[in-house]
């Protein structure tokens, strides 16, 4: 676990190979109705600029007009965003719920800093400045068009990180708009983190092969204690799955339960590890 919930999932360890492998399984589809909509209408408007750096402005270009533009771009990207909170993906609801919860009991008071952190950082930010590696749009942007997703990204980081600009001389005449977005974001956060009712969404014919009481909606909601995994017992398990993958799917494909569970979940196994590569 990280020593400051600001660095949580920011290096390229397992932990966060596995959440980027869940966000790009699980949240495709939500990433293209999000961006692809604001992306045709920058590709509509392509001659529009949204450079705010007077030393990389271009001579015909007004300044003032690159910020009204930049601030109208930024406006539509974060409230598409927090008017999505229904459409987020109910497995990566459960991850950020998880997220939240682990980070709550390391670091008390800052489990929705952590979450918003990650969404922006690891999922939605690079989705908006690669577009077209993410299949929302089929070719790679207009260097001008960009710019203006690169600049959007920063100030969207800041807004999760609840942060105006400082360093940045040329990005601080957005910090009167980041300081009245804050509360907003807070409060998406807090939707796509509050804990899943699994009963809710598991089909009823799925609960059979699962204790019952653990899925009977009347039954006392059981209680479990969290615990952390060191990061050696995880390479150890990364490299138990990866050197037997065979020999469990061996095993899986004669168990008496393969007709009823199918391959489905070594698959999906076999897929997360060939993503994560040898350990």
């Amino acid at each position: 676990m990280a020593d400051c919930y600001q660095t949580i999932l920011r290096g390229n360890g397992l932990p966060t190979k596995i959440m980027s492998f869940c966000f790009k399984l699980y949240g495709s589809h939500y990433l293209y109705n999000l961006f692809a909509p604001i992306l045709s209408k920058m590709i509509i408007a392509d001659l529009r600029s949204y450079e705010v750096d007077p030393s990389r402005i271009e001579q015909h270009e007004q300044l003032d007009e690159n910020r009204k533009n930049l601030r109208l771009l930024a406006h539509d990207v974060f409230q598409a965003i927090i008017d999505s909170s229904s459409q987020f993906p109910i497995q990566l609801r459960i991850l950020c719920s998880c997220l939240y919860q682990v980070v709550q009991q390391r670091f008390p008071q800052h489990p929705l800093q952590a979450v918003s952190t990650v969404i922006f950082l690891r999922f939605l930010n690079p989705a908006l400045v690669l577009p077209h590696e993410f299949g929302i749009v089929d070719a790679e942007p207009l260097p001008r068009i960009k710019r203006g997703l690169t600049l959007v990204s920063k100030i969207l980081q800041n807004i999760a990180n609840n942060l105006i600009f400082t360093k940045e001389f040329h990005m601080r005449c957005f910090n009167d708009y980041l300081r009245s977005t804050f509360d907003a974001a807070t409060n998406f956060v807090l939707s796509i983190s509050e804990p899943i009712n699994l009963t809710s969404i598991i089909p009823s014919d799925e609960h059979q092969p699962i204790e019952n009481n653990l899925l009977d909606s009347t039954a006392p909601s059981p209680t479990y204690p969290m615990s952390y995994i060191s990061d050696a017992n995880v390479l150890a398990l990364h490299r138990l799955l990866w050197y037997h993958q065979e020999k469990i799917g061996d095993y899986l494909s004669s168990g008496r339960d393969h007709k009823a569970i199918g391959r489905r979940p070594f698959d999906k196994m076999a897929t997360l590890l060939a993503y994560l590569g040898p350990p």
